[in-house]
This record gives structure tokens, C-alpha cells and sequence, in this order.
């Protein structure tokens, strides 16, 4: 009796480890997110979609005013995502129509006088939990009529 229980631990704990082996982390295919700062203007609500396992494409709706003079955003991309399981290199290229508000002169950073379409990137690090937690971190430069303008961005989101 006493050598059947320590043999009886040794192989729960072997069928728990293969059984550990099989399991495979799901990437969910779905995510809306909040992007501050970014490719959409100061704030922005994006929903994005994964299609294959690495290539993602995403639209959302956003405003500006703080560093941008104000007016709507509508940001729009494409991404590749290299990295395995919660870790992710994400690297993208995109656009956003801006349409501004022709009657505000604010004083703000990037004073874009006409509405227009801008071309961004996107280079960062994305964190995907496995309860749909997302995270991104990521320099996300714009290409606009006045030349390149340097920014950055964060998204806070879920996945499903």
C-alpha cells in the first residue's frame, strides 16, 4: 500500500504534463479596442479582425482636438503580427481620412489646415491575454500633406 500511493502520484503528475503538451494557445479572431493618440486621431474605437493567424485588418471611428485641430477621424489598416502565444511584434501600415472643423484655429501641435487623407505606419509590441485582454504600444508615424509628423499610440481593448 505504501509503494501504490507514491506510484499512483508519479503518473497523475506524467498524465497532467502530457495533457499540459496538447493544449495550444486560441488567437482570438475578433477585437475592439480604444486607441489613444494613434493612427485615429487623440481617441478612437477600432474593430479589428484577424484573418489567416498573423494578418489582421481593422477600421474604427475617432476624434481629434488636443494635438490635431478638431475634427473626426475614420482610421483604417493593416497589420502582421510575429510572435507566438501573448507576445507579438506588430508591424502594419494604414491611413485615416480627417475631416476638420474649418471654424476652430486652435493653438495645437500638428496644425493640418484642410481635411485630408493621411498615410501612417505602425511598429510595436501588441500583448493578447488569454482572458481577451489587448494591449499595444507602438510608434505609429503619419504621412500628411505637410510632410512626416513622428507619433505614438496605445490600445486598450478586447479580444473575442
Amino acid at each position: 500500500m505504501r509503494t501504490l500511493i507514491p506510484v499512483m502520484v508519479i503518473m497523475g503528475m506524467l498524465l497532467g504534463a502530457v495533457s499540459a503538451q496538447g493544449q495550444s494557445y486560441y488567437m482570438k479572431e475578433n477585437s475592439i479596442f480604444f486607441e489613444v493618440f494613434g493612427s485615429g486621431g487623440e481617441l478612437s474605437l477600432n474593430y479589428e479582425k484577424l484573418i489567416e493567424e498573423k494578418f489582421s485588418v481593422r477600421a474604427g471611428f475617432g476624434l481629434t482636438g488636443v494635438a490635431f485641430r478638431q475634427g473626426l477621424a475614420i482610421p483604417f489598416g493593416v497589420s502582421y503580427l510575429a510572435g507566438r502565444q501573448n507576445h507579438y511584434l506588430e508591424i502594419g501600415v494604414g491611413g485615416s481620412y480627417i475631416d476638420f472643423d474649418k471654424d476652430k484655429t486652435d493653438d495645437v501641435m500638428y496644425d493640418l489646415k484642410e481635411d485630408q487623407l493621411v498615410g501612417t505606419g505602425l511598429l510595436g509590441y501588441r500583448f493578447l491575454g488569454d482572458y481577451g485582454y489587448t494591449f499595444r504600444l507602438a510608434f505609429t508615424p503619419a504621412l500628411t500633406k505637410d510632410g512626416f509628423e513622428p507619433m505614438g499610440g496605445a490600445i486598450f481593448g478586447y479580444a473575442f
